[in-house]
């Protein structure tokens, strides 16, 4: 940072050309001088002094508030600079939608802690719609989703697929699904209802009712207990499917979408979240 400008600063916040030389281990004179040089650079004057008083004029003023925050800058840049040289450290807030944030990603974040221990992650779970509100008003670092989005200052890109799969209890039947079946789906919203709809709409089934849940626990648990069909993650149903208790009626791997990272274009660089985005595609 400029040395006249640093000088200014201390200046005005010790109020005293004296205490600032001694912090900044000059001579007085030379305080003088590095305000002197500001003052001609700018072609105003910064301080008035009369008597004991110590007054910034209003250029004085915006001079300091400026020098502040480039002050801070400097400081922050620094700060980058020594992380990318040493090691990392902060906070790194995560928006993921229900599927990825409870099924997919604790095993992945485990794995980052053990690499990255100094690293405080916050894990933010909502639906697609809302993880991508989030993401637009900077409230997370980085969104994860399964669904699709379209934001002017979102951008959107795959990370991992996802198999699908139409699932019923283990005595249901691909003749109840054609003939006309309860369906549980997810609320407006989720990724996993917008997939759904789309199953639903290109196979041109009859629909008896729909019963809506807001977690993919709550769907999986309405199926079990018989009231439905679902298409759901199979990451989800997987134990279930295994054990017997519920199957699926669908050929394996028919039914594929993208689970996708989404970054705001405005959002400055942030290392710990691009480490984060690339130990996650590099273990997906």
């Amino acid at each position: 940072m400029d040395e006249a400008l640093r000088t200014y600063i201390r200046v005005v916040e010790l109020q005293s050309f004296t205490k600032a030389a001694e912090e900044l281990h000059i001579s007085q004179p030379a305080v003088s001088l590095q305000l002197k040089k500001l003052e001609e650079l700018y072609e105003t004057e910064l301080i008035y002094r009369q008597a004991k008083k110590f007054i910034l004029t209003a250029t004085g003023e915006i001079l300091y508030h400026r020098a502040k925050q480039l002050e801070g800058l400097y400081k922050q840049v620094e700060d980058e600079i020594s992380l990318y040289h040493h090691h990392l450290k902060g906070r790194l807030r995560i928006g993921a939608s229900f599927t990825i944030g409870e099924y997919y990603l604790p095993e992945v974040i485990a794995k980052f802690h053990a690499l990255y221990p100094d690293i405080t992650i916050e894990l933010i779970i909502e639906n697609t719609a809302k993880i991508a509100d989030k993401v637009e008003l900077l409230q997370v670092d980085t969104g994860l989703i399964e669904g699709q989005v379209s934001k002017k200052d979102l951008e959107i890109s795959a990370f991992s697929d996802d198999e699908m799969c139409i699932v019923g209890r283990a005595d249901g039947s691909h003749t109840e699904i054609e003939q006309g079946a309860t369906w549980i789906a997810r609320e407006e919203g989720s990724g996993t209802r917008e997939y759904l709809d789309h199953v639903l709409s290109t196979n041109g089934w009859n629909v008896a009712e729909k019963v809506v849940a807001w977690s993919n626990m709550a769907v999986k648990q309405m199926v079990l207990e018989g009231m439905g069909y679902t298409v759901i993650s199979k990451c989800v149903v997987q134990a279930e499917i295994t054990a017997g208790k519920l199957q699926t009626f669908n050929e394996a791997g028919s039914l594929m979408r993208k689970f996708s990272v989404l970054k705001n274009r405005q959002r400055l660089e942030n290392r710990i979240a691009e480490t984060f985005l690339t130990f996650l595609k590099e273990n997906r």
